[in-house]
């Protein structure tokens, strides 16, 4: 790979400074590493106290016996070294840079979360330098010396990219699945950046271990012959055998905590300036760059782990990709070679997002589909943004036998789901979090227990692990016409969701001759817009999830019925978010129920008597809004068994506007941040009556947004 000689010049000037104020062979000063976990203007020289809080909190071997050989008093490690060092290695893979099929070079990236790989600036200085890349895992020998056939992983830059040039780092998701279609991505695991103070002790003293992919060659080691010999402000300085090709590598203390991205560092000259390879010999300069791979490197710099993640976490303080780095992954898996078996398959090309930039395609399914003698079909839709092709989905109508439908079930992928963008409208509206009366029914994904929120295409669901519904289906509205031209004849194929238990959802059984209907929470026809109309269909498909639906009776939720949910809808889409002239008519939706625990239960499970839909939207002006409804499909009649009601003679709607605080107390939901954007009176704490007719309706939307 070429490496601009500028970045070479600037690593040059830092060490030059260093060298000016203290030889690197100078007698060893005891460091802090508080110099390097605060901000990266606070450097002062302090003392060991918090290496040895550290090295205590870590228990991976008697604190004496480690602080011993932080000072350079002790030079052996205990044998669970080895095993430190397989569960470090698997998460640390070689980086293919390719324009299509060419390969441009190579580099190393680790794991830091569950989706996010780091790696330098250099490598990936923009969105299209990720296009044709790729990550290659376990790209190395195995214990007979014998080559592991590596699991490729295509990047996902529309989940979450970030680079650095000042720090010289990148962020960039990684897809979910691997190009085969069997490995998931979470069996890697990931190393956790430590934002805690005390990962190094004593300059001149203490050892650091790299991992890395050397000329893109078979993973490689550089294990305690790297000296800690400088720490400045933004980074640390270190003598290592690290090869041409490490860019991106993590670098490790003795108790495998990652201390720093491994950056460049200075390579030998002549005197007359000119860059010289390990022979002797003058490098060649290429268009204001040079091949690092002949670079004979005298001295390394690591970026420091703090500094990394105080600008991250500016940057994005509330991402939830980026609020993933603060987990730490308690997995100890040292397998040195991958987990094949079949996971699920994928409903998304290789490289899905850049099927503009390449002439190949990979589709990726199941291998025990070839053993079958059913005929398989792909289609390919022909264009420059073409949709993900997805496998062929049956009518209900035609799953007739349950394993069939859960065989479909299990195959669904959702890596390329984005989700429920807080920022459409140009201004943050976060996802509401459920309060403490609520927060122990939340289901958890389970990939990650901490994870609450179920992507789909422009909506995301948080559910009811009880009730088996939603508690809030978000969903961001574009109403570009050109955007919507999806003219495609509707047919729902509902399915339950994979990411979380089967068992906690409701499916067909439960609606089948029940006189409900799956009403959708966000609706169809509000994710039905894309690109292309093969997006908006697969974007529309993909609501007719269980985990977005409610048990609703027709006269409430068909439009073409009057029902009042489904008018409403009907009319904030047509009103609220349709483009005429400059407006950019996009909104944003949250809908759900609103649970009681006087609501009259049917076939085993409590139904819902009312549900809300809280709608933003921004002015002439440019200035936030958003209202509540709360639309009701209350019983009239007392002490009725429900069990035995005919839902639809016997059942009134009305339809209301509400007060945020109102609905916040009603429904469980933290709306507290949104008090100010609420058009509706804040005197008021009742639902206020609007009339049913549809063109009153149109008029109260219409009358908000002025």
């Amino acid at each position: 790979m070429l490496l601009s000689l500028s970045q070479l010049e600037e690593s040059e000037h830092r060490f030059s400074k260093i060298a000016q104020q203290d030889s690197a062979k100078a007698t060893p000063m005891p460091i802090d590493r508080g110099i390097v976990e605060v901000q990266a203007t606070d450097a002062s020289p302090t003392d060991l106290k918090q290496r040895v809080a550290m090295l205590a909190t870590e228990t991976k071997e008697p604190l004496n016996f480690a602080f011993e050989r932080a000072i350079g008093n002790n030079d052996s490690v205990y044998s669970n070294f080895i095993e430190l060092i397989l569960s470090s290695k698997r998460k640390v893979g070689r980086i293919v840079c390719r324009n299509g099929s060419r390969i441009l070079g190579y580099a190393t990236g680790f794991m830091v979360s569950e989706q996010l790989l780091l790696t330098n600036w250099h490598v990936f200085q923009q969105i299209d330098s990720v296009a044709d890349a790729e990550v290659q895992f376990f790209y190395e020998y195995d214990i007979n010396g014998k080559e592991i056939e590596p699991v490729s992983f295509s990047f996902s830059v529309a989940d979450f990219f970030y680079a650095n040039q000042a720090l010289d780092y990148c962020l960039v998701a990684v897809k979910a699945i691997d190009l085969t279609g069997k490995v998931m991505l979470k069996s890697i695991g990931s190393l956790f950046l430590e934002p805690k103070q005390g990962k190094l002790g004593a300059e001149q003293e203490e050892r650091l271990n790299i991992i890395h992919h050397p000329d893109g060659d078979y993973k490689q080691l550089s294990i305690r012959q790297n000296l800690f010999v400088k720490i400045t402000p933004t980074s640390i300085w270190y003598e290592t055998d690290t090869a041409p090709g490490s860019s991106g590598s993590p670098v490790f203390n003795d108790q495998w905590q990652v201390v720093a991205l491994h950056h460049m560092g200075i390579g030998n000259k002549n005197e007359a300036g000119d860059y010289l390879d390990k022979d002797g010999q003058i490098i060649p300069k290429i268009n204001g760059k040079i091949d690092e791979r002949k670079i004979d490197w005298i001295a390394n710099e690591g970026i420091r782990v703090s500094v990394i993640l105080n600008d991250i976490f500016e940057i994005y303080p509330d991402h939830a990709l980026v609020n993933g780095l603060k987990i730490k992954d308690q997995s100890q898996v040292i397998g040195t070679e991958p987990d094949r078996k079949e996971e699920t398959i994928s409903m998304t090309p290789a490289n899905s997002n850049q099927m503009e930039n390449t002439n190949m395609i990979n589709v990726s399914f199941p291998s025990s589909l070839l053993e079958s003698n059913e005929e398989i079909s792909v289609k390919i839709s022909k264009g420059s943004k073409a949709a993900p092709a997805l496998p062929e989905m049956k009518t209900l109508t035609d799953l007739n036998d349950f394993n069939e439908l859960k065989k479909l079930e299990d195959q669904m992928d959702f890596s390329g789901c984005r989700g429920y963008v807080d920022d459409f409208l140009g201004q943050r509206i976060p996802l509401p979090q459920p309060l403490k009366s609520l927060q122990k029914f939340i289901a958890v994904l389970n990939s990650n227990k901490k994870d609450t929120e179920l992507k789909y295409d422009h909506y995301s669901v948080v559910f009811h692990s009880v009730r088996g519904m939603p508690v809030i289906s978000a969903v961001n509205v574009d109403g570009d016409l050109q955007k919507r031209q999806d003219k495609s004849e509707r047919k729902d194929n509902w399915l339950r969701d994979n990411r979380i238990d089967y068992s906690i959802q409701l499916n067909d059984q439960y609606y089948k001759n029940s006189n409900f209907d799956r009403g959708h929470m966000s609706r169809r026809e509000d994710a039905n817009w894309g690109d292309t109309p093969e997006i908006a269909k697969r974007n529309a498909d993909r609501t007719c999830m269980y985990t977005n639906a409610c048990p609703q009776v027709a006269a409430l939720n068909q439009s073409k019925k009057k029902g009042l949910w489904g008018e409403l809808e009907k009319v904030v889409l047509e009103n609220g978010a349709t483009k005429e002239g400059t407006h950019t008519n996009k909104i944003t939706v949250f809908n759900g129920p609103i649970f009681k625990e006087s609501d009259p239960v049917f076939r085993g499970v409590q139904v819902p008597l009312s549900f809300y839909k809280v709608i933003f939207w921004l002015t002439d002006a440019g200035i936030l809004k958003a209202t509540g409804f709360k639309l009701s499909q209350e019983n009239l009649v007392e002490d009725i068994d429900f069990e035995q009601l005919n839902i639809d003679e016997n059942l009134v709607f009305k339809k209301y506007r509400i007060g945020l605080k109102s609905l916040q107390e009603e429904t469980g939901l933290d709306f507290s941040g949104f008090f100010s954007f609420d058009t509706f009176s804040s005197g008021n704490t009742n639902p206020v009556e609007i009339d049913d007719k549809e063109s009153e309706l149109s008029n109260e939307i219409n009358a908000m947004s002025r």
